[in-house]
């Protein structure tokens, strides 16, 4: 039944047992991984929020406090971001600039002082959020009016504050086997200060894709002596 439903929803099937390359060349998280990684902030612009959707098709999103130089705050899922924009649970930009907030030189807010106790946005209980499973609204079913691009969506309350990740260094067997065990359609990749640094999908686990992470590395590694010698 597992299987089949893999199958209807087109993901990516992971065989039980490590894939074989796997096992015959020592590869780590950080080699596999996609470094081009899709960040949203704890608190963040509406218009930012709707243009990463418009481009791209990613389900999750790592949320990155850069107040505290980029460690991971948590993700939040493409339905949940799409329903809040629908919803217009935003602050108006008015709400973070009427002296509660110190601006910068240049006119903008601190965004270290946005993380204060105050929630930014109006709250959407997670029973709104989830009763229209499994239809959820999509980016095309959000029209901005003028002036919203401005307004701050606060994720604090919403995020899954405690997903899945792996370590950079971490090994493929341990990176693949959290996934076959825990049903994981992606993982975090963080360094040893817990700062996002990749992203790791099934697709990214599939014996081409581990073989091409292997070339990957001896060519670089091959550039890498040629520039030296």
């Amino acid at each position: 039944l597992y299987d089949i439903h893999i199958h209807l929803k087109h993901i990516p099937f992971l065989e039980p047992e490590v894939p074989t390359i796997a096992e015959r060349h020592e590869i780590v998280a950080g080699q596999v991984m996609s470094t081009e990684v899709k960040c949203l902030r704890p608190v963040e612009r509406v218009g930012i929020v709707y243009d990463l959707l418009k481009e791209v098709s990613h389900g999750n999103f790592p949320i990155v406090d850069t107040a505290s130089s980029g460690t991971l705050y948590g993700t939040a899922s493409r339905s949940m971001l799409c329903t809040l924009l629908q919803r217009r649970a935003f602050g108006q930009p008015h709400d973070v600039n009427n002296g509660h907030y110190h601006s910068n030189s240049d006119g903008t807010v601190d965004y270290a002082e946005l993380l204060g106790p105050k929630r930014l946005s109006p709250l959407v209980q997670w029973d709104t959020i989830e009763r229209v499973y499994p239809r959820y609204p999509t980016i095309d079913d959000v029209q901005l009016r003028p002036g919203d691009r401005n307004c701050w969506l606060d994720l604090r309350p919403y995020a899954n504050t405690a997903p899945y990740t792996i370590n950079e260094t971490a090994s493929i067997q341990r990176t693949y086997r959290l996934f076959r065990t825990l049903g994981l359609r992606f993982l975090c990749v963080v360094n040893h200060n817990n700062q996002v640094v990749g992203i790791i999908t099934r697709v990214d686990l599939l014996p081409d894709s581990l073989s091409d992470s292997i070339m990957r590395g001896r060519n670089a590694h091959m550039t890498q002596g040629g520039g030296v010698s």
